[in-house]
């Protein structure tokens, strides 16, 4: 079933929408048209519901905060180091918007954008559509795009992003969600986290990758095991926002993000070749949860499915050139385990 509601007004004046997709257990996958964005993923048991995904109940929150909670991501998540590249031999210059570099396609990206509507009904499914013309965010190419977010009744969340230009430009969307198994409210850090992954990027002082990869073994980003976040956080590590390089085996998941008090688990599978870990608490201070931010520091893991950050200037990483009037599509899951 899926329900449609209008959940705002932008600043110039377009209308967001609402939907609201729930599978046959009853539980709800809940998404808004500003940025595309994943607002919640509701564990429904009687008439009690816990919030899995963290989000905002109003509009003004997903405007003007800066985290992108739950946004979609693009025409490049993560960062491009000095804001700029060479393309097909021309050298491209775009808006630095983090320091001197280019931080989630920049303030013109699809996490700043009403997106158009389409309802699947027979799919259980709503598709997000938009154009970005390159004269917005001055990457080559006009872009068209969409982002399809499906719920099954096995209560998997997929997403499917596509994307043609009219000229070679770069694309490696991905999706800002917040995800807590434990339920909303509760410290991230008690969560437990297993990454098929054994090497991460080294970055510099501004999080723009060096190109190198490093061995995670036996190291505080060693989680190749199911391991509290917070004995890795113990080992002299105050956060972290790092890449990782995901290896993909068939029947296997990239990552597992757990809570063992409650049986509860996301399982995150994807055809990307990098996850970025972040952990944070994306709430607003200036709100009534400023005690509870001060008390609990984290409040919510993001598991970001990309090509490596910043592939552009370093191809051993991944490519994400976008070749002209060529259709390419991403695909990512994130499958709710232990649900009542």
């Amino acid at each position: 079933m899926i329900t449609v509601k209008q959940f705002g007004v932008t600043p110039a004046g377009e209308p967001v929408q609402q939907v609201i997709i729930t599978n046959a257990a009853g539980h709800e996958l809940g998404l808004i048209s500003y940025g595309a964005s994943w607002q919640f993923f509701r564990e429904h048991e009687g008439t009690q519901y816990r919030d899995l995904v963290i989000g905002f109940d109003n509009l003004a929150d997903y405007i003007e905060h800066p985290y992108y909670l739950g946004n979609a991501i693009g025409r490049v998540g993560g960062r491009i180091g000095s804001a700029s590249f060479d393309l097909n031999g021309e050298h491209v210059e775009i808006e630095a918007n983090e320091n001197n570099n280019t931080l989630h396609g920049g303030s013109h990206g699809f996490a700043d954008r009403n997106w158009h509507t389409q309802v699947l009904e027979a799919e259980n499914a709503v598709v997000f559509s938009t154009a970005i013309a390159s004269s917005e965010d001055h990457f080559p190419g006009n872009l068209t795009t969409t982002v399809k977010y499906t719920l099954t009744d096995d209560n998997v969340v997929e997403i499917e992003f596509t994307g043609l230009s009219d000229a070679d430009t770069l694309y490696n969307p991905t999706s800002h969600v917040y995800m807590n198994p434990a339920g909303k409210g509760t410290d991230a850090r008690e969560l437990y986290l297993e990454l098929a992954a054994t090497k991460r990027l080294a970055m510099d002082g501004e999080l723009i990758p060096t190109g190198e990869k490093l061995d995670v073994i036996d190291t505080p980003y060693d989680f190749t095991k199911a391991t509290k976040i917070a004995t890795n956080l113990d080992k002299g590590i105050d956060h972290f926002d790092d890449v990782f390089e995901t290896i993909t085996t068939e029947g296997t998941a990239n990552a597992i993000l757990s809570d063992p008090k409650s049986g509860r688990a996301i399982e995150v599978r994807t055809d990307r070749n990098g996850l970025v870990f972040f952990i944070t608490n994306p709430v607003r201070e200036d709100t009534d949860s400023a005690k509870w931010v001060e008390q609990h520091p984290f409040n919510a893991v993001a598991l970001e499915a990309q090509t490596l950050s910043d592939a552009i200037h370093y191809p051993a990483l991944g490519n994400i050139i976008l070749p002209a009037n060529h259709k390419q599509t991403y695909k990512t899951s994130y499958s709710f385990k232990g649900l009542k």
